[in-house]
């Protein structure tokens, strides 16, 4: 038996677009597809502390105006000049995690560094455990 190609596209449109196939919308008309969230009483600009948070705000610019200065000094010539801008820009880093665990709480678009290590989900500590192949046996101290 031989398969009309052409009428089985016609059929296929059919059932997709017509009478609640696939590609027809099934909430009302007028409703959006997404709904906006509950109204949080602690929006996320307003946690923490409102001092942290500034000091917060001044270390990240000075963050990113240390990465601009390791970029531009990228040149065999600046070594010396490299290498202590990158020390700062290592720093700023520590700087930037301190002040969070002084009560800052960083918005998602100010989040440049790694979280601190009680708030990284493998790092072994809070809330996770650590995953390990080896029958649950652990590495002591020397032994790395």
């Amino acid at each position: 038996m031989a398969v009309d190609y052409d009428q089985l596209k016609l059929f296929v449109r059919e059932a997709m677009f017509t009478g609640g196939g696939i590609n027809e919308p099934s909430a009302p008309e007028g409703v959006p597809h997404r709904m906006p969230s509950a109204d949080n009483a602690d929006k996320m600009q307003n946690q923490g502390d409102p001092k942290a948070n500034k000091l917060y705000a001044v270390a990240l610019t000075a963050r990113e105006a240390t990465e601009k200065l390791v970029e531009a000094l990228d040149d065999p010539l600046y070594d010396d000049a490299y290498e202590y801008a990158f020390k700062a820009s290592s720093s700023l880093r520590k700087v930037l995690n301190s002040i969070e665990e002084m009560g800052a709480a960083p918005m998602p678009d100010q989040r440049v560094v790694a979280p601190p290590v009680r708030n990284q989900k493998y790092s072994g500590t809070g809330g996770y455990l650590p995953m390990t192949y080896s029958g649950g046996e652990t590495l002591e101290e020397g032994e790395k």
